[in-house]
């Protein structure tokens, strides 16, 4: 039986440019060892040797092979738009690695070179590919005859490779060239100086026409002077995708190119919004000089002499940044910090950095699609508008419609929204990608009235209809962008397709080798990465030493994305986030991101569960609280997919980790509503070490929200739960709020009792703190019982952990309650001190609640009312507002000589409890107690104040409700 035909393997047949450089040995024959077979087979080996990796290093193949020459091809298989470049360059690089070859007799030989550019048929068969004789014969052909008429060590070079190179390099005609099949002589040229610089130009998208945008510009490079002169600037540019923000950017970069200053360059990602910090970073790495391939112990060599050289080599600043660039060491000094604290330790030290780059020469900072970064990056960039007045600094921001800056107030900050272009413009940016003699008016009518000025819909509409062909003028206009893509992904050669779409699950930028994990057909992925670079549908690019390959557009990335079907979308996930593991095995914490957004769009629910909820846990290290939050709500909708029971425990820890930063936010009501749907889950499985969390959190959600008779039973099933498993801190959280909802019903011994066995549990646990909050409930217990020593020492001892852990809020709540304190003891300009350190310290609107209110027990018609808090919340000064509560309230009674000058004011008095007539009362005794000099009113005032002052509407959680509704 015949063996079966082998499979018929696809053809495809290209017209492709190439430029042919032909080169010949020239002085050979005349060589001593020249007749001796053994020598000559050396030197030609080592010859041969040497060009083939020459020509292959600037993407050339090696077409013929003589004894003393070769013809060398650019632009086949791949192509390139730079071939004659490329082409020159390997003729100005081989004679240069010959003097440098090991076998020495290769510096005697002197090379004659042509070179001619043209058009060839490439016939691809598989992964093979072949030139048409035919067609190559022309180009090789006057490659060939160059290289005749060229002398030793010559290169000449042809008109049609003259007009590619246009003004790259100075060259010189040297004639002109009679060739058979020419009817006229043709101008040959040579070059006058070498090629300059080490590598081949940037294989970046083809300068396109600039139009319409001068006005823009002009207010740009005003800026930008201003900012040269220590006046910092702020530019925001808005408008929607494709309008031309990055075209007027990168126009504003090259006409600054030769100016004096720092360029650094950020993007928001579409998929960054669970990744804290993540412009920050690239830029980072730009303005220290850092690349990811250099080894760490490297980068932290050089981070350090960076650093050093801006005067910002503090232990400090080195700990921040290797922290934001996830290279510190296990113990970097910072791990003891609240996420709070760490978070203004970063925007600090990048504050200082900077403004030290500006001080060397003027800094441009790019940060470009605002409305994708996360708001750890917000805060940051917040911080930086603030900075940029006094500096020699221009920022310069783009995002689309929707996105709210609260900095554009800012009398240095100038938003500039870009319009679509006038009709000329728009006609001249489509002649500028198809001449007129090419384009029809119809056409050319058709599409100025589909794009309507917008940048991107005219380059795209020309570009597409230029490859459909123009001449019979049938063009069809797509009707939107889409359209636009779509029709040109469909004029690129299949695999070059297919290859785009599978590149387009990876982003907007992407690197080779994790494409190349990727990609399952025989192609190879270079060769259509050129094909896709000669499309202009990507450009290559370097950012922070690497290489990569970037959409022309994020709208080509985004249709190519969406044109794949779902199924195969998720293959291509999975074996991202597979390949990811592979290559940054040991070291997945660099990657966390990007395995969290691939696995998180497989039907792998496990890894997406495990990796969002680690990117929620880095996000709440850096306070970043919102991104946390979508983290874990999107973990939440893959872990629903699990089986039962690891579903159930899933979800319920992901629930308390999204708990923690609500609370954290002050959104209580949305606390409650996220537990409360889990409460079957939650019973169902019995783990005591998720019961108690749960418990504890559902008890002081409901204390905060006045829902008084759920708290205790909660606390209770807490305790339960965390004695089970001996589990302290939970057992230290359920003590503090049963403390805390005492103190707030008017019982402050239990209140004590509590907060003491609270700290019992706490004290070894190294939660600080939850420790430091103990203490400060029983201080608050115990003032209110006339122990003023005891709630003096016990709100140093939460003062003192607020210091040591740079948690503002616990400083807030201590130096809150001493100033109260002060003020029932008549030290009223004590007081007044502690109070607005307080407030100062107050960071989130449930610790403006007290920052705000107790200064008010010090002076007149600051506080008494929900009105006061709000006032003091939204940033009116808490201390001085006579118009919010007329007349004195009753604790200022307390803290002055000599009876109550009003009547009305007692109300103010009330924190929300219906016993407050004894907290008055004790008030008044505490001072006895203590013996201090001065009257205070009689206990008969103090009643009529509490009498005065009938039980208020609401609960006792009414005070924390407030500040969380703020």
């Amino acid at each position: 039986m015949a063996p079966p035909a082998p499979a018929a393997r696809p053809l495809h047949v290209e017209r492709k440019p190439v430029t042919v450089l032909s080169c010949r040995v020239t002085n050979l024959t005349s060589q001593p060892w020249h007749d001796d077979p053994v020598a000559r087979s050396a030197v030609l080996s080592a010859f041969w040797s040497t060009a083939l990796r020459v020509v292959e290093q600037y993407g050339g193949t090696v077409d013929t092979m003589g004894d003393d020459s070769f013809v060398a091809l650019f632009g086949v298989p791949v192509a390139y738009e730079d071939h004659a470049w490329r082409a020159l360059l390997v003729a100005h690089r081989l004679p240069q690695a010959l003097q440098q070859a090991a076998e020495t007799r290769l510096t005697a030989l002197s090379l004659g070179m042509g070179i001619h550019s043209g058009t060839v048929i490439a016939w691809y068969v598989g992964n093979d590919v072949r030139v048409s004789p035919a067609e190559a014969e022309n180009a090789v052909a006057l490659a060939c005859r160059l290289q005749q008429v060229a002398a030793p060590r010559c290169l000449l070079l042809s008109e049609a490779t003259r007009r590619l190179l246009r003004d790259a390099m100075p060259l010189q005609k040297q004639g002109m060239l009679q060739v058979a099949g020419h009817d006229e002589p043709l101008a040959v040229y040579t070059i006058l100086t070498e090629p300059t610089g080490a590598e081949a130009p940037s294989l970046g998208p083809r300068p396109r026409c600039f139009v319409g945008r001068a006005r823009e510009l002009a207010l740009l490079h005003e800026r930008f002077c201003q900012a040269q002169a220590g006046q910092g600037q702020v530019v925001a540019l808005v408008g929607e995708a494709g309008i031309g923000k990055s075209c007027l950017l990168a126009e504003f970069h090259r006409r600054v190119s030769a100016e004096c200053c720092t360029f650094l360059e950020g993007y928001g990602l579409s998929y960054g919004i669970t990744q804290p910090y993540g412009p920050v970073r690239a830029l980072l790495w730009q303005a220290c000089g850092l690349s990811p391939a250099e080894g760490a112990d490297t980068l932290i060599a050089k981070l350090r002499r960076r650093l050093r050289s801006l005067a910002l080599d503090t232990e400090q600043a080195v700990a921040v940044c290797l922290r934001l660039l996830d290279l510190s060491p296990a113990a970097d000094g910072l791990e003891t910090l609240t996420p709070a604290a760490l978070q203004a330790r970063f925007l600090e030290v990048l504050g200082q950095l900077w403004v030290r780059l500006s001080e060397e020469r003027p800094l441009v900072v790019v940060l470009e699609n605002l409305h994708w970064i996360d708001q750890a990056s917000q805060a940051w960039l917040a911080a930086l508008v603030e900075r940029v007045a006094g500096a020699a600094i221009l920022l310069l921001l783009t995002y689309r419609p929707g996105y709210h800056a609260p900095w554009l107030t800012k009398s240095y900050v100038t938003q500039i929204a870009l319009r679509p272009l006038g009709s000329a413009e728009s006609l001249a940016l489509v002649h500028a990608i198809v001449p007129p003699v090419r384009l029809p008016a119809s056409v050319a009518q058709q599409i100025l009235q589909r794009a309507e000025g917008h940048p991107f819909f005219l380059e795209e509409l020309a570009r597409a209809a230029a490859e459909q062909g123009l001449e019979s003028g049938t063009f069809t206009v797509p009707a939107t962008i889409q359209d636009v893509i779509m029709a040109r992904l469909d004029q690129l050669p299949p695999a070059a397709k297919r290859l785009l779409q599978t590149a387009s699950v990876l982003g907007r930028r992407f690197s080779q080798g994790l494409l190349e994990a990727l990609w399952e057909e025989p192609e190879g992925v270079g060769p259509l990465l050129g094909e896709l670079q000669r499309h202009e549908m990507l450009y290559e690019q370097r950012e922070a030493g690497e290489s990569l390959h970037v959409f022309k557009h994020a709208l080509i990335q985004e249709v190519s994305y969406h044109s794949l079907p779902l199924a195969r979308r998720q293959a291509l996930h999975a074996a991202a986030g597979a390949a990811l593991e592979r290559r940054h095995a040991g070291r997945l914490e660099a990657v966390y991101a990007q395995l969290a957004y691939h696995y998180a769009r497989t039907e792998v629910a496990a890894k997406a569960v495990e990796y969002l909820h680690v990117v929620a846990k880095k996000a709440l290290r850096s306070h970043a609280h919102h991104e946390a939050l979508a983290a874990l709500r999107e973990a939440a909708e893959h872990a629903a997919r699990l089986s039962p029971p690891e579903r159930d425990h899933c979800l319920v820890t992901l629930a308390l980790a999204e708990a923690f930063s609500l609370s954290v936010l002050g959104r209580f009501r949305e606390v409650q509503a996220c537990l409360q749907r889990h409460h079957e889950r939650i019973e169902r499985l019995q783990e005591a070490a998720l019961t108690g969390p749960y418990y504890f959190r559902l008890g002081l959600t409901a204390l905060y929200l006045g829902e008084v008779a759920q708290v205790v039973p909660y606390a209770q099933r807490a305790l339960a739960a965390a004695r089970r498993v001996q589990d302290r801190v939970t057992l230290g959280q359920a003590y503090y709020c049963l403390a805390l909802h005492y103190y707030l019903s008017g019982d402050f011994a239990q209140g004590m009792a509590y907060g003491r066995q609270a700290i019992a549990a706490l004290q070894e646990t190294g939660e600080q703190h939850w420790l430091g909050l103990a203490y400060w409930v029983l201080g608050y217990s115990a003032a209110l019982l006339g122990e003023v020593k005891a709630a003096l020492d016990a709100q140093a001892q939460a003062h003192a952990i607020g210091v040591a852990t740079e948690d503002r809020r616990l400083q807030s709540f201590a130096d809150g309650v001493r100033g109260w304190v002060l003020a029932l003891c008549g030290a009223t300009q004590e007081s007044l001190a502690a109070c607005r350190r307080g407030y100062a310290h107050a960071a989130d609107p449930v610790s403006k609640g007290p920052g705000g209110r107790l200064p008010g027990l010090c002076l007149p018609g600051s506080w008494g009312s929900r009105v006061g808090a709000a006032v003091a919340a939204r940033g009116g000064d808490p201390f001085h507002q006579p118009a919010v509560c007329p007349g004195p309230s009753s604790l200022h009674a307390f803290s002055c000589p000599g009876p109550s000058p009003g009547g009305g004011g007692g109300r103010s008095a009330r924190v929300g409890t219906p016993r407050h007539g004894r907290v008055a009362q004790r008030g008044i005794l505490a001072r006895h107690r203590l013996g201090s000099p001065g009257a205070w009113p009689p206990r008969a005032t103090a009643g009529a104040i509490c009498r005065g002052c009938p039980p208020l509407s609401g609960s006792p959680g009414d005070f924390y409700g407030a500040a969380g509704a703020l």
